[in-house]
């Protein structure tokens, strides 16, 4: 279940169309490849902080504009990359079901915002020479 993050790209693309404050932002992102195990991006990290924010996978997923199918298929795909589950389910009741990050959950996503962190400190000045490095306004693209 690997796809590219498409509603991103989008919003990125409308807002370089439209000229807007971010035409010229170079910005690092961190995916973590573990081989034939599966990755951890910041996508699947974004879900897991949600459904830590609000004790449910559907009202993440909500959050981020996906599917309760699609969520939950990230939740299970997450699970599976590790040793045991970082998001645990639990079984509907008279106050309804929920989620919630488990101990090493909560460790996974620590290490990932540490990598994050330490790689942009890192990265600065690179970064900032890659967006000196940039047009005024991004060149545009056949039909648009």
């Amino acid at each position: 279940m690997r796809q590219a993050p498409r509603r991103r790209a989008a919003r990125v693309s409308k807002l370089l169309r439209a000229g807007g404050p971010d035409v010229r932002r170079a910005v690092l992102t961190i995916r973590v490849d573990f081989g034939a195990f599966g990755y951890v991006g910041p996508g699947k990290i974004a879900l897991m902080e949600l459904i830590s924010k609000h004790g449910s996978i559907s009202a993440a997923g909500k959050e981020m504009g996906m599917s309760y199918r699609r969520a939950w298929l990230l939740v299970d795909e997450i699970n599976r990359i590790f040793r045991g589950p970082l998001v645990e389910k639990q079984m509907g009741g008279p106050g309804g079901g929920g989620a919630r990050l488990t101990r090493l959950g909560i460790g996974v996503v620590a290490r990932y915002r540490a990598i994050e962190a330490a790689a942009g400190r890192a990265a600065v000045a690179d970064l900032k020479a890659l967006q000196a490095s940039l047009p005024a306004q991004p060149a545009r693209q056949e039909g648009t």
